[in-house]
């Protein structure tokens, strides 16, 4: 089942904090694009989430989620099989798969800070965020 075909992300961000309960998404603090720390190195707990919406009748789908930093000094990547729960109700056919994921991330150095989404081992989203000392923000 191609990613381009069935399975579409309807939606993905960064976030201070975000859970999945009963099939609901809860999340603080959104879709940011700048963290401030006081040195560097450092680290920042990061969530990501988001929705799939795939057809009713599939089992899992693969989902990827990889951080990283200025040039590349390292990934970060978690792997995950989303299902459906017994929360996940269908509608018009397809059913929505809620994700969340909370990681701490170490800030190195500043810079671009970069989160890649791979849904059935395909590139679907890249998120953001610049990291600057809090000097550099006044």
């Amino acid at each position: 089942m191609g990613v381009g075909t069935e399975i579409k992300l309807d939606y993905a961000f960064v976030a201070d904090y975000a859970q999945v309960i009963d099939n609901k998404l809860t999340v603080v603090g959104a879709s940011y694009t700048y963290v401030f720390t006081d040195v560097f190195p450092s680290t920042h707990m990061l969530s990501v989430a988001g929705r799939l919406r795939a057809p009713e009748g599939i089992d899992t789908v693969p989902l990827r989620i990889e951080v990283v930093p200025p040039n590349e000094a390292y990934t970060i990547g978690v792997d995950m099989e989303l299902d459906h729960g017994p929360h996940v109700r269908p509608y018009d056919g397809k059913v929505g798969l809620l994700f969340a994921i909370t990681m701490q991330v170490p800030l190195i150095a500043p810079g671009l800070y970069e989160v890649f989404l791979y849904v059935e081992g395909e590139r679907v989203r890249r998120l953001a965020f610049e990291a600057q000392a809090i000097e550099q923000h006044n």
